[in-house]
C-alpha cells in the first residue's frame, strides 16, 4: 500500500501542479509539501482535506487501499506532448482505474468480465499486412461477425478491456494504452465531447492494437503502421469493405464516403486509407484525395455531420447496481463517482422509495 506522501505526489502530478503551485493553493511553502511527499511529516486530517480540495480529490483518496500500477504504456500522440502532460494523463488514468477496480471488487468475480487473451492473437507478425489477420481473428474470437460495431467502447468493456475517456487535455493527446496491475488491459482516448465519434473509435482500436500486437511484431516491422492497419481492419473487415465499394475503383465520391463513415463509424480519411491498403484505390489516387482533404482543412474537421460520440457507462452502472443491491451506500457511491453526495442522490433518485420500479 502506498504511503500518504506517495499518494500526494501522484495526485499533484495528475493535477499538473508543481510543488510551488500546490503550496500556494494551500498556503504552505514548497518545502512543507516536499516533506509531506517524502513522508518526513504526515499531514493531519484538516490539511488532507485542504490538499484534496486543491487537487480535486477527496481526502479518502490519500488512504485508498487499492492502487494501480501500469506497465508498457504507449501513446498515440503528437510530438508536443511533454512529460508534464504525460504525468497528468497517467495520473488521471490511474486515479480512475483505482475507483473502477475497487467497485468491481464488491461483486463476486464471476459477475465481472475478465479479459482473456484472444487465441487468434498469437504467433509472429512478420509484416504490416498481417495485422489484417490478427483483426479478422479477433472479430471471430469475439463473435463480432462482419457487421459494423455499434458501440466500440461497450464492446471492449464487455470483454474485460477498461476504457478511459479523458477531457480537457487539448489536441496534443489522442490515445494511450497500458496494462494495469499486470493483467488488466486499458485503452484511453479523449472524451467524446471533444473529438468526433469516428476519431475516438479509431484511436481506441489503434490502442487495442498496441496491447495485442506489440509482443508479436517482428524486428523491422513498423508498430504504428501495424496498429493503424489493425484498427482499420477491426472496424471494417476486408470482405465487408469490398462488398461496400466493389473492386478496383478509379474514383469514389464524397457522398459515398460520408455514407460509409456513418454506417461503419470510420472517418472518411480512414476509409481512404483502408481502400488504399486493400488496393481498391491506387496510391496515387489516395495521395490526390489527401491533397484535397488538406487544402480544405478536412484532415482536421471533415465535411458533413460528425459521427455521434461514444462513451462508456459501465463504471457508472456498476456503482448504481452496487447501491441498488445494498452492497454500498449512496455516500460511498459518491466517493466512487467523484461527485457531491447531493448530486448523486438526485441522479439516482434516492432514497429508494422515490424511484423503484415494481
Amino acid at each position: 500500500m502506498q504511503s500518504v506522501g506517495e499518494r500526494l505526489k501522484q495526485a499533484r502530478v495528475a493535477a499538473g501542479l508543481s510543488l510551488r503551485e500546490l503550496a500556494q493553493r494551500v498556503g504552505l511553502s514548497a518545502m512543507a509539501i516536499s516533506k509531506y511527499e517524502n513522508d518526513q511529516v504526515v499531514p493531519g486530517s484538516e490539511m488532507l482535506i485542504r490538499l484534496g480540495d486543491a487537487l480535486g480529490v477527496k481526502a479518502g483518496y490519500f488512504h485508498r487501499p487499492l492502487q494501480v500500477e501500469v506497465r508498457r504504456p504507449a501513446y498515440r500522440r503528437h510530438s508536443r506532448l511533454g512529460k508534464k502532460a504525460q504525468g497528468v494523463i497517467e495520473g488521471g488514468i490511474k486515479e480512475f482505474l483505482e475507483r473502477y477496480l475497487q467497485v468491481e471488487e464488491v461483486f463476486e468475480p464471476e459477475r465481472v468480465p475478465c479479459f482473456e487473451w484472444p487465441p487468434s492473437c498469437s504467433g509472429t507478425l512478420g509484416c504490416v499486412e498481417q495485422a489484417e489477420e490478427f483483426a479478422a481473428g479477433l472479430r471471430q474470437d469475439w463473435g463480432l461477425g462482419e457487421d459494423p460495431i455499434a458501440n466500440l467502447c461497450e464492446t471492449l468493456e464487455d470483454r474485460g478491456v477498461k476504457v478511459v475517456l479523458l477531457a480537457g487535455l487539448g489536441d496534443g493527446f489522442d490515445g494511450y494504452s497500458c496494462w494495469a496491475n499486470g493483467s488488466v488491459p486499458v485503452v484511453a482516448g479523449r472524451s467524446g465531447e471533444e473529438v468526433p465519434g469516428d476519431r475516438l473509435r479509431f484511436t481506441l482500436a489503434h490502442e487495442l492494437g498496441h496491447l495485442l500486437l506489440e509482443e508479436h511484431v517482428a524486428d523491422g516491422v513498423d508498430v504504428e503502421r501495424a496498429c493503424h492497419r489493425f484498427a482499420g481492419a477491426l472496424l471494417v473487415p476486408e470482405t465487408a469493405a469490398r462488398r461496400e465499394v466493389g473492386g478496383a475503383r478509379g474514383q469514389i465520391g464524397f457522398g459515398e464516403l460520408l455514407s460509409l463513415k456513418h454506417k461503419w463509424g470510420l472517418s472518411m480519411g480512414a476509409w481512404l486509407y483502408r481502400l488504399a491498403d486493400l488496393n481498391v484505390i491506387t496510391a496515387s489516387r489516395h495521395q490526390a484525395f489527401r491533397r484535397v482533404f488538406s487544402a480544405n482543412g478536412w484532415h482536421k474537421r471533415e465535411p458533413g455531420d460528425p459521427v455521434e460520440p461514444e462513451r462508456t457507462e459501465r463504471f457508472e452502472r456498476l456503482v448504481e447496481r452496487a447501491v441498488a443491491e445494498d452492497i454500498i451506500s449512496v455516500s460511498r457511491a459518491a466517493d466512487f463517482l467523484g461527485k457531491p453526495l447531493i448530486q448523486v442522490r438526485r441522479e439516482m433518485a434516492w432514497p429508494k422509495g422515490e424511484a423503484c420500479v415494481s
